[in-house]
């Protein structure tokens, strides 16, 4: 079974232009002076124009930016079928609840042992739909679900990417307790929401696009009592860190 309809991508065009992929909250980002530029087919975020500075705010405070452009695709089927379509997919990654995946850029973050939430870069997203309802078709209640424009992604990025967690999720993002890939379902500022770390200094957060502004809004004046401030996705492509090796 698959719900590809709800996909953001396939957007039919219209007396011969298709419309741009744009974030829930793009009025926002405008209202407060920021710069766009087209990429993959979505109207993103470059800077808040002031890129050097947004990405100074990365490497010494944090910054937040709204990543609406990710691809989000979830599987649903019997724990072992899940695992199993997993690894073909993810080159042979085996999946722990609490542990994220990184394979070819895509990152495969398990939600329980029934869900596992694919997280793809814009330009992957439509294929990957296409392979996971393959997959999906010859398995007994298997499903995938076309998530992108119901949830929506924002980077936390920074050292004091904790602090600003810490005024909205009871959850301990110290190292020692979630450590390189570790993602987990949880409330975020009394709403249901999932936190992957990159790696690094480098979160991402997932939540429902209805709450877009209200998330925004709460991360980006916590990012602001910490020195920190919005930024592009030009920032985030200098920060420093937040990489992290795929897995074998």
């Amino acid at each position: 079974m698959s719900f590809e309809f709800l996909a953001p991508d396939a957007t039919e065009p219209r007396d011969g232009a298709s419309p741009s992929l744009r974030s829930p909250i793009e009025w926002a980002h405008r209202d407060a002076g920021a710069s766009f530029g087209e990429r993959d087919g979505w109207r993103v975020v470059e800077s808040f124009g002031a890129p050097e500075e947004e990405a100074a705010v990365c490497r010494d405070a944090v910054g937040i930016a709204d990543l609406s452009q990710l691809g989000k695709l979830e599987l649903q089927a019997e724990p072992g079928e899940v695992a199993s379509i997993v690894a073909e997919l993810a080159g042979g990654a085996v999946l722990e609840l609490g542990l994220a995946a990184l394979h070819d850029g895509v990152w495969w973050c398990p939600v329980t042992a029934e869900r596992v939430l694919a997280v793809t870069p814009p330009e992957r997203t439509a294929a990957l739909r296409e392979r996971l309802s393959d997959a999906a078709s010859g398995v007994a209640l298997g499903s995938v679900t076309e998530l992108t424009g119901a949830y929506g992604s924002n980077a936390v990025v920074g050292p004091l990417a904790r602090e600003a967690f810490a005024r909205t999720t009871a959850l301990d993002l110290r190292p020692e307790s979630f450590g390189e890939r570790a993602f987990s379902p949880v409330s975020v500022g009394r709403t249901p929401g999932m936190i992957l770390r990159e790696g690094g200094d480098r979160f991402l957060h997932l939540f429902g696009s209805g709450y877009a502004q209200y998330m925004w809004t709460a991360f980006v004046d916590a990012a602001e009592s910490l020195g920190g401030r919005a930024v592009g996705i030009e920032a985030l492509d200098a920060a420093p860190g937040g990489e992290v090796e795929a897995d074998a």
